[in-house]
């Protein structure tokens, strides 16, 4: 269906405006949106009111009636229910003498501190293992970087044992003479090959040495 429609449009349109068309979905409203208000024609009319028969005026008045009386007796009961129990609980503080109100609340203080106790003893108890958890987490913390910066420290003066052993082979202004009648007498030759196990041959040719000291 919808080759069908490109075919039809593009005879009409180009390309691109048929494609842009096909893009698009109209949304038609089956009434009136109610933004647009009342049409002018429709401004100022009065609808006509409805007529109902008298046998169904009848009935509703009597289902209002039924639903009403149906209420009212819940509303009544819950009512009741209520003052009773309004009743009973008065009853029940009526009947206690002073002294009894005064053991009770002496008893509730006392339950209340000895569940303040509890609480604070659990408090306690739980304070202590989080305290002792964040020394031992501390304590292995710095165990940790103590352990680092001894193993840098030795890093470090193994270097600097390498480097002073190597500095024994450094040329320098005292040892500057001697070392080049070295490279005079010892002259290094690097025409060499390495097999396939990595074993150095040296070069046997003498004429290599001859054309280096030639030049």
């Amino acid at each position: 269906m919808m080759a069908n429609i490109a075919a039809t449009l593009s005879g009409v349109f180009t390309k691109p405006r048929a494609l842009a068309l096909l893009q698009y979905t109209t949304v038609r409203f089956r009434r009136k949106p109610r933004w647009l208000g009342t049409a002018k024609s429709k401004l100022f009319r009065v609808p006509e009111r409805k007529k109902q028969i008298e046998e169904e005026i009848e009935e509703l008045k009597r289902l209002h009636n039924n639903y009403r009386t149906q209420m009212k007796a819940v509303r009544n009961f819950l009512r009741d229910e209520v003052e009773a129990y309004k009743l009973v609980s008065r009853a029940g503080l009526v009947l206690q003498t002073p002294e009894e109100e005064e053991a009770e609340w002496q008893e509730a203080l006392r339950r209340n501190e000895e569940w303040n106790r509890q609480t604070a003893a659990k408090r306690e108890e739980r304070l202590a293992a989080e305290r002792s958890a964040r020394k031992e987490y501390i304590l292995e913390r710095l165990l940790l970087k103590e352990q680092r910066e001894m193993d840098k420290k030795e890093q470090i003066e193994a270097k600097v044992r390498i480097e002073k052993e190597q500095s024994k082979t450094f040329i320098t202004r005292d040892n500057i003479d001697k070392a080049i009648e070295l490279a005079l007498v010892q002259p290094t030759s690097y025409n060499f090959a390495l097999d396939r196990e990595g074993n150095l041959h040296p070069s046997t040719d003498s004429s290599a040495k001859e054309k280096g000291q030639e030049h």
